[in-house]
């Protein structure tokens, strides 16, 4: 955050679990990688940086994800949007940095990368890993975007792509280090595959 740091809104850590995993046919917080499920290997990176980390949605919790913290999505809102809103209703002066449950290449690397792109400029950060794409599920979501995310909502948008042209929202290019960490698995074909590379773009779940 440009500024002293004193003034930027501390940014906390939000898992995403509510998705219905309708591809997967399981639920993807549960599904293990390397022997350890998606959703801990999401909470673990967040851990590494991040000073608190909460999950968010109704989906199924692992074991192995110990007694974390839990919010409601925000009612009558379908899809992330209803996650991230209930993140800053409930905590309108902090800032998130939310990751979907199905990023099982999440590394602390990429998350310190998120972070310090923020602004004193910035609504939000939402990566953008190709030309048409921004990636709104793990990114930084800071207190002054409410409005814009409170207007999606009224008008019954459930995607966030329409983010990446607001003023204010920025979409860099992470490093191809760390790219690997915006890839998720929707499909037991993605999970068999996630030895291969390049990374790829989020799909719809």
């Amino acid at each position: 955050m440009s500024g002293p740091q004193a003034t930027a809104p501390e940014c906390c850590g939000a898992i995403l679990v509510g998705g219905a995993s309708r591809r997967m046919g399981r639920p993807k917080a549960l599904v293990e990688y390397a022997g350890r499920s998606f959703a801990a290997r999401v909470a673990d990176a967040l851990r590494a940086v991040l000073p608190e980390v909460v999950a968010v949605g109704s989906g199924a919790l692992p074991a192995d994800l110990g007694a974390i913290a839990r919010l409601d999505d925000a009612p009558g809102i379908a899809g992330p949007l209803g996650g991230i809103l209930a993140l800053l209703r409930q905590r309108p002066r902090s800032a998130w940095l939310v990751a979907a449950c199905d990023l099982p290449l999440i590394q602390p690397a990429a998350v310190s990368w998120l972070l310090a792109q923020r602004s004193a400029k910035h609504l939000a950060v939402l990566p953008r890993l190709d030309p048409r794409h921004i990636e709104p599920l793990f990114a930084i979501y800071e207190p002054s975007v409410r409005p814009l995310l409170e207007a999606l909502a009224a008008r019954g948008e459930g995607s966030l792509q329409s983010l990446g042209g607001e003023p204010g929202v920025a979409s860099p290019a992470p490093p191809a280090a760390i790219a690997p960490a915006w890839r998720n698995v929707n499909t037991e074909a993605d999970l068999r595959g996630l030895s291969a590379q390049p990374s790829r773009r989020r799909k719809p779940s």
